[in-house]
């Protein structure tokens, strides 16, 4: 059970205005890091416990018109009751991408709360959305707006059992700041880090104790990367998404991020289909027909207008 730490009062929803009692069955405890057998076993086994927060949902009906689910109208923190779009806010955030700590904390409460966003159906888009709760343990990434965190992606920085690659697996961005560039934001940040994080050091002559040195080139520029220097994005990818990659990267890049399945052996990640390769492919092309990028693309030319 949830232990009662939380103060009763009267708490006004941010999306109806009404006021909700916060006892009974009106407050819930979110789980932080979802709820799966593995998650939960590794919860349990490095904090004792299942991470949770105390959050308040609105106790009136047409308040579900919001999504799926009852709105989340605040959340317990700090010993009072913050409205879930304060709370959404980070200090110093501004426009910035931001790389989530492991572990709880605001954070991955931030993030927990965004991944109920993707879960409203606020947007028709997002009837296909069917993300899994970020792990406590899994590398995330928030871009901001003005401070209010309203986008996430969910990766693997390191290769792994689960992924032969460095991957990309989810990005979400809350309907309200779509079209502000948070998708590119998150895409870049990840395909083209600060210092080049993903480019492997030459076995020959080279010092592994000097600090990598910035590169204002994108990592993934040219054709004569090795299989290892190469990135990795989780299936299905969105037309959205697809759309958007097709406006910011180079033919060499798209050619060196691969399409990964998790669980995938390394010597079959090796065959990956290249996100180029589905962009030339009928099933990208048959809805986005009349899209200029893919359309470039499809001829061999570079879908991006300009060189970034």
């Amino acid at each position: 059970g949830l232990k009662e730490v939380w103060r009763k009062e009267g708490v006004r929803c941010w999306v109806c205005g009404n006021e909700t009692l916060s006892e009974g069955a009106a407050v819930a405890a979110m789980v932080i890091g979802g709820m799966s057998v593995e998650s939960r076993s590794k919860s349990v086994s490095r904090y004792g416990g299942l991470p949770c927060v105390p959050v308040l949902t609105c106790g009136c009906k047409g308040c579900d018109g919001v999504g799926r689910s009852q709105a989340l109208s605040a959340v317990w923190w700090c010993s009072k009751w913050v409205a879930v779009p304060d709370f959404l806010v980070i200090s110093e955030g501004y426009d910035e991408y931001i790389e989530a700590p492991e572990g709880p904390c605001r954070e991955r409460v931030i993030l927990q709360i965004l991944h109920w966003f993707s879960k409203t159906h606020e947007d028709p888009e997002d009837r296909h959305a069917c993300f899994l709760p970020p792990p406590l343990d899994r590398d995330c990434a928030i871009v901001c707006r003005d401070s209010v965190a309203c986008s996430y992606s969910t990766l693997t920085l390191q290769a792994d059992n689960g992924f032969a690659l460095p991957t990309l697996h989810t990005i979400f961005v809350k309907s309200s700041h779509r079209r502000m560039g948070c998708a590119q934001q998150l895409l870049l940040g990840f395909f083209r880090p600060s210092g080049g994080r993903f480019r492997r050091p030459r076995a020959s002559g080279c010092n592994l104790e000097e600090p990598p040195k910035p590169q204002q080139q994108p990592p993934l520029s040219t054709r004569s990367l090795e299989f290892e220097d190469r990135l990795g994005i989780e299936p299905p990818v969105s037309d959205a998404l697809i759309l958007t990659m097709a406006k910011i990267f180079s033919l060499a890049e798209l050619e060196n991020i691969m399409m990964l399945f998790s669980g995938v052996p390394l010597s079959a990640a090796k065959n990956a289909k290249s996100v180029l390769g589905h962009m030339r492919s009928k099933e990208a092309l048959q809805k986005q027909e009349a899209n200029t990028p893919l359309r470039r693309i499809r001829a061999g030319r570079e879908g991006r207008t300009q060189i970034r």
